[in-house]
């Protein structure tokens, strides 16, 4: 009788993953994770706050997008304010396609929050879109008065400048001042089924820079008595979780020991490129010595 299969059966782990991106470093790390964990429930009837893990995936996105944001777009409500976040989405979608109509592939990227100031607690959009504000901003202004049939005031409002303008993200530095508006980034009573608090577009997911990780062994010099290699991919990936830890005080999630199986420098690009400049300097030193 012939074998059911002509080569042994075995589990390969993968090898760890690291990505680059424009800004940040992450980290995969496989059969390293909690493996009794439990994926948490993210539909619209669970979600009542921003946590903190859906600020740092915001963050991330946003400073690592394919392309860089530059302009706001404020969407308010008046009159007719919704308490279902279903309906209230719903307006969201049909605004966005009125946006993909005039600007087919536009990045986009929003962030829903609720007003502190008035009693009904109205929630509200920031749209942020990798183009300046034009023309249409009274066409797109009028289509978000339409969709959410509001008032003659909420239509000037809406067509008035102040409705779409010039705004520099900046760096992750911003984002971490404007997320810290805790009051706005809950569920109010009363209101329900709001789910995600941001989203993007699809073609504005970051992507990973093209980089073969055996070219971080190049970050190295070499002894020319002893032949030691000094750097190389262990020793760079080890600096750059020293980094790490600096920049949280000492507590980061880009060593082995902590048990999660995928983790994120969003400043690490910074520091691999200072690694860059410090072996491409000592082998320079190195030429002009032999």
């Amino acid at each position: 009788m012939s074998p059911l299969v002509t080569t042994p059966i075995s589990h390969r782990i993968p090898e760890d993953e690291v990505h680059f991106f424009p800004v940040s470093v992450r980290v995969k790390k496989y059969n390293s994770g909690k493996k009794d964990n439990i994926a948490p429930d993210r539909t619209a009837t669970s979600i009542s706050g921003f946590s903190s893990k859906s600020r740092s995936r915001l963050r991330f996105a946003a400073v690592n997008s394919p392309q860089k944001y530059i302009s706001q777009i404020l969407l308010t409500y008046h009159n007719n304010i919704p308490t279902n976040g279903r309906q209230s989405k719903k307006h969201l979608d049909s605004f966005f396609k009125v946006l993909k109509r005039i600007y087919p592939d536009i990045c986009i990227l929003w962030i829903l929050e609720f007003q502190t100031e008035r009693l009904e607690k109205a929630p509200h959009y920031h749209i942020y879109l990798p183009i300046p504000p034009d023309t249409n901003r009274e066409k797109l202004g009028q289509a978000w008065n339409r969709i959410t049939n509001e008032s003659e005031e909420h239509l000037r409002f809406h067509t008035h400048k102040k409705f779409w303008i010039d705004w520099d993200m900046g760096s992750a530095q911003y984002l971490a001042k404007y997320l810290d508006k805790e009051s706005q980034k809950h569920v109010p009573e009363g209101y329900e089924n709001f789910g995600r608090f941001w989203g993007n577009s699809r073609n504005a997911k970051p992507i990973p820079l093209p980089m073969d990780l055996e070219n971080l062994e190049y970050l190295s010099v070499i002894d020319e008595e002893t032949g030691e290699i000094y750097g190389g991919k262990t020793t760079v990936l080890r600096w750059l979780g020293r980094l790490a830890e600096k920049q949280t005080n000492g507590y980061s999630q880009f060593r082995k020991r902590v048990a999660h199986g995928s983790y994120t420098m969003l400043q690490g690009i910074n520091g691999y490129n200072q690694l860059e400049a410090y072996f491409s300097q000592l082998n320079e030193r190195k030429k002009n010595v032999y």
